[in-house]
């Protein structure tokens, strides 16, 4: 009776931990965030290739046909349209973590992986919802997916303009901060404090007590 009420205590705060905030609308600053992680990983994958492609025949204005082009398929901007097409679909991958300071992660958070590993062993866990919809995209990754979208569309000519003029600069940094974000929108971008857990911290002070006591003690040896 005692294991089962607080099973049911512990996925009620869980729950709770879980669906806090889970409404809210993710910000400009976090939808170019990703979208630019994602943009810069998508063209990473074809950065190497030598693939080159040829663009078709085609009536001028005189009403001659012109020739085919040849370029490298890591310069041409179908390359370019090729990535930003998948880039939001990528958005799919993500969770909703509000247990960490970035509230956006690809895989599952860490209470939902909880409730698996419970119902995993055997625990009846009742989240008021069929079982094979846990893992079912939250509203709010919905929503980051479709604000990407038209984020991309809407940005299409700056995100064309780093792409053939700027590739030297810093995804993230050209667009979000210099294009896109003003100034009071930016603070997704700053970096994220690291957890630590408080068992680690203190152990790393306790080693570091030691090692100068010890050395206190070598020194007075020496005297």
């Amino acid at each position: 009776m005692v294991r089962e009420v607080f099973l049911l205590l512990f996925t009620f705060l869980c729950l709770s931990c879980s669906a806090k905030g889970i409404d809210r609308e993710p910000t400009s600053c976090e939808v170019c965030k990703f979208l630019s992680v994602e943009l810069t990983a998508e063209l990473e994958k074809s950065g190497s290739s030598k693939v080159v492609v040829e663009t078709g025949s085609r009536l001028n204005v005189k009403g001659e046909w012109s020739e085919q082009k040849r370029m490298a398929y890591k310069t041409s901007e179908l390359r370019l349209l090729d990535a930003t097409e998948k880039v939001c679909e990528k958005m799919l991958g993500y969770s909703v973590h509000t247990d960490k300071p970035e509230r956006y992660a690809k895989g599952r958070s860490e209470t939902m992986s909880t409730l698996h590993a419970l119902r995993d062993k055997g625990v009846k866990v009742k989240l008021g919802i069929p079982d094979e919809m846990w893992d079912d995209t939250p509203a709010e990754i919905s929503k980051l997916r479709l604000k990407c979208d038209n984020m991309v569309e809407e940005y299409e000519d700056e995100i064309s303009e780093w792409y053939f003029k700027h590739q030297d600069k810093d995804l993230q940094s050209w667009l979000c901060k210099e294009k896109l974000l003003l100034s009071n929108q930016q603070d997704c971008l700053a970096p994220q404090p690291a957890t630590e857990l408080k068992g680690e911290s203190k152990d790393k002070k306790e080693d570091k007590k030691k090692s100068e006591n010890e050395t206190t003690k070598g020194d007075k040896s020496e005297l």
